[in-house]
C-alpha cells in the first residue's frame, strides 16, 4: 500500500504542476502545427515575437504602430496604395526612373534636381539645362534668358537676340538690327540706316562724301567699289 500512496502522491504533484505552471513558458512544437481558432495571439509587456525561417501569411495584415525592415532584400509583388508621408533616404528605382539623393533620373538622359531647382536632358556639349529658378535655359553652349533685357537669346560668340520694351533687336559686337513697330534699323557704329514711316534715312556718316563730281551737293551715286556715296557739289 505505501508504494500505491507514493505513486498516487506523485500524480497529485504533477497533476499540481500543470494547474499552477506556464505550460506553453518554454514549448517546442516538432513538425507539427499551433491552431489558434477565433482566439487572440497577444504578445505584450515588452515581449518579442522572433521569426526565424519563413512567415507565411494569407489574409488581412494591419499594423500600428512604428515598424522597421532592417536588413535584407524585399519584394513587393501585388499594388500598394499609400496614402501617408513618404520619406526616402536611400535610392528608389522604378524601370527605368531612379530617384537618389534628392534627384530624379529618367533613363541615362534626364535628371531633375530638387536642390537646384534645375532640370539636366542629355549629355555632352549638346546637354539642355532648365533652371526652374530663374528661367533660363541653357542647351550646349546657347543660352535663353528671361532675366536679360526683356529676354535674350545668346549664342557661343557672343551673339544676341534680345527684346526690350519697344524692339526686338540681333546683337553682334558693333552692329545691331533693330525692329519696332515704328521702324527698321540697321546699325554699325555710328552708321545707320533706318525706314519708318516718313521714308528712308541715313545717319550723316552713313554716306561718305566724293567730290570733283560736278554735280549738285547731295546727289547719290554709286561708287566703283559698290558703296552709296554723296557728292559735295564740287
Amino acid at each position: 500500500m505505501s508504494d500505491a500512496f507514493y505513486w498516487i502522491r506523485r500524480i497529485i504533484q504533477r497533476v499540481d504542476r500543470l494547474e499552477s505552471g506556464a505550460m506553453l513558458e518554454n514549448a517546442s512544437i516538432l513538425r507539427g502545427r499551433l491552431r489558434i481558432i477565433g482566439g487572440l495571439l497577444l504578445v505584450d509587456s515588452g515581449g518579442t515575437l522572433q521569426v526565424v525561417g519563413h512567415f507565411n501569411g494569407e489574409g488581412d495584415f494591419e499594423w500600428s504602430g512604428p515598424w522597421k525592415f532592417d536588413s535584407g532584400d524585399g519584394e513587393i509583388a501585388g499594388d500598394v496604395k499609400l496614402t501617408g508621408d513618404f520619406d526616402l533616404t536611400g535610392k528608389l528605382t522604378a524601370g527605368n526612373v531612379r530617384v537618389e539623393d534628392g534627384k530624379i533620373h529618367v533613363g541615362d538622359g534626364i535628371v531633375i534636381d530638387g536642390a537646384t531647382s534645375k532640370i539636366y536632358v542629355g549629355r555632352g556639349a549638346a546637354q539642355i539645362v532648365i533652371d526652374g529658378a530663374t528661367g533660363k535655359i541653357t542647351a550646349g553652349n546657347m543660352t535663353m534668358d528671361p532675366t536679360v533685357a526683356g529676354g535674350a537669346l545668346t549664342f557661343e560668340n557672343g551673339a544676341q537676340v534680345f527684346t526690350d520694351a519697344n524692339t526686338v533687336q540681333v546683337y553682334k559686337g558693333n552692329s545691331v538690327v533693330q525692329v519696332s513697330n515704328g521702324y527698321a534699323r540697321i546699325q554699325n557704329g555710328g552708321n545707320v540706316v533706318q525706314i519708318d514711316a516718313n521714308g528712308i534715312r541715313m545717319s550723316p556718316g552713313a554716306v561718305s562724301p566724293v567730290s570733283g563730281m560736278g554735280l549738285p551737293a547731295g546727289v547719290m551715286i554709286l561708287g566703283a567699289d559698290g558703296y552709296v556715296l554723296k557728292t559735295d557739289g564740287s
